[in-house]
C-alpha cells in the first residue's frame, strides 16, 4: 500500500498532461510513497497508448465513456492503493515537498477533512480555487454582483489565518483526503457530469465534521485553458453543464421554501433574461459570444424539457441518467 495515491482525470488535455506527468516523474523522496493514476475519460483520439507506454512506471485507466469528472476521479480511486488520496487536474504541476506539505497537513485535522493550497497561473498570479457554498444571493452572476456591492467581495469574507484559508468549499483541481474519509463520504457524487461536484463533496464532508482547508504555504502551478475552452460547441457545453449542475446541488442540499425559490428563480433567469442574446445568436451567429449563448439556451431548454419529462435534475450526462444519450450529451 502506497503513502499517496494522486488520481488524474483526463479528456483530450494530452498536451498539458504531458508537464503534469513529467513533474510528477520527477519526484524522488523517501519521506512517503507515491503511485499516480490517470483516468482518460474515453478521448477516443488514438493517444491513450501511446501516453501508457510513455509513462510505464503509472497506473493507465481507460474509462467505457466520458461520465463526467467525478465518475473519473471515482473510478481511478478504485484502482489505487494509497491510504491518502490527492486529485489533480492535468494542468496541473506539483512537487515532491507540495505533495508532502499536503500529507502532514491532512494527517493532522479531523477525520473527513480536505485539504488544498493556494494554486498560481502561469503569469505568475494567484487563483480563488475556494468560495463559500451557493446562496439565494450568489446563485447568478447578476446576484453576485449585487451581493458584492453590498457586501463586499465574498471571497474577503472566508475566513483565515496567517497560514490557512478556511472556505466552504475548494477546487477539485487540487483536492487531497485520506482514503478512510473518501470511503466515509461515499466518494465523489457521479450525478454531476462537470462542475459543483467538489462543492458537493465538500458540503458532505463539513456535515461530517470535517475541516475544509487551504494550506497558504503551498502553491501549485495551474497552467489552464483545458479542454473546456476548445470551441464555442464545447464553451456552450460546459456554461450549460454549470447551470445544470447549479439544480443537481440545490436539489440535493436545500430543502423546502428556499430550494424551491432557488430552483425557480435559476430557471426563470435561464429561460427569461438569456431569451434575447439567444435570438441574437441565431441572427448574429458569427459574433462568438452571441453564438454561444444562443447555443447554451437551447441545450438549457431541452434540458428543462426532458428534467420535467423524468422528474429529476440530474444531468443527462450523468452515468445514472438513462437520457445521457441526448443532444446534451454531444460536443460535436
Amino acid at each position: 500500500m502506497k503513502d499517496v495515491s494522486i488520481v488524474i482525470v483526463n479528456y483530450r488535455g494530452w498536451p498539458s498532461l504531458v508537464k503534469c506527468l513529467s513533474s510528477l516523474s520527477a519526484i524522488t523522496d523517501n519521506r512517503f510513497s507515491l503511485e499516480v493514476v490517470v483516468v482518460d475519460n474515453n478521448s477516443n483520439d488514438g493517444m491513450f497508448n501511446q501516453f501508457s507506454r510513455n509513462y510505464p512506471d503509472f497506473i493507465f485507466v481507460e474509462n467505457e465513456g466520458n461520465f463526467g469528472f467525478g465518475h473519473g476521479c471515482n473510478l481511478g480511486a478504485s484502482k489505487s492503493t494509497g491510504q491518502y488520496l490527492l486529485f489533480l487536474n492535468p494542468d496541473t504541476l506539483a512537487s515532491a515537498e507540495a505533495i508532502f506539505e499536503l500529507l502532514c497537513e491532512v494527517k493532522s485535522r479531523k477525520p473527513n477533512s480536505i485539504i488544498s493550497c493556494l494554486q498560481q497561473n502561469k503569469n505568475g498570479s494567484f487563483e480563488r480555487p475556494y468560495k463559500r457554498f451557493l446562496s439565494p444571493a450568489t446563485i447568478t452572476g447578476w446576484t453576485r454582483a449585487i451581493n458584492r456591492l453590498i457586501v463586499g467581495d465574498e471571497a474577503k469574507l472566508v475566513p483565515q489565518t496567517d497560514k490557512y484559508i478556511y472556505p466552504d468549499w475548494v477546487s477539485g483541481s487540487v483536492f487531497m483526503l485520506s482514503r478512510s474519509a473518501y470511503d466515509d463520504l461515499s466518494g465523489w457524487d457521479d450525478d454531476y457530469w462537470m462542475y459543483f461536484e467538489d462543492v458537493d463533496l465538500c458540503f458532505r464532508a463539513r456535515q461530517k465534521g470535517g475541516e475544509i482547508v487551504v494550506l497558504k504555504s503551498v502553491v501549485i502551478e495551474h497552467l489552464h485553458g483545458g479542454t473546456t475552452r476548445l470551441n464555442k460547441k464545447v464553451t456552450a457545453l460546459t456554461k450549460t453543464c454549470v447551470n445544470i449542475s447549479r439544480h443537481v446541488y440545490i436539489s440535493k442540499h436545500e430543502k423546502g421554501i428556499r430550494a424551491g425559490y432557488m430552483q425557480s428563480f435559476l430557471v426563470v433567469n435561464n429561460l427569461i433574461f438569456g431569451f434575447f442574446p439567444a435570438i441574437a445568436g441565431v441572427l448574429l451567429c458569427f459574433i462568438g459570444s452571441l453564438n454561444v449563448a444562443s447555443r447554451t439556451y437551447g441545450r438549457l431548454a431541452y434540458y428543462y424539457l426532458n428534467a420535467l419529462k423524468t422528474g429529476t435534475w440530474i444531468s443527462p450526462r450523468s452515468v445514472n441518467q438513462k437520457s445521457s444519450k441526448s443532444s446534451l450529451s454531444s460536443t460535436d
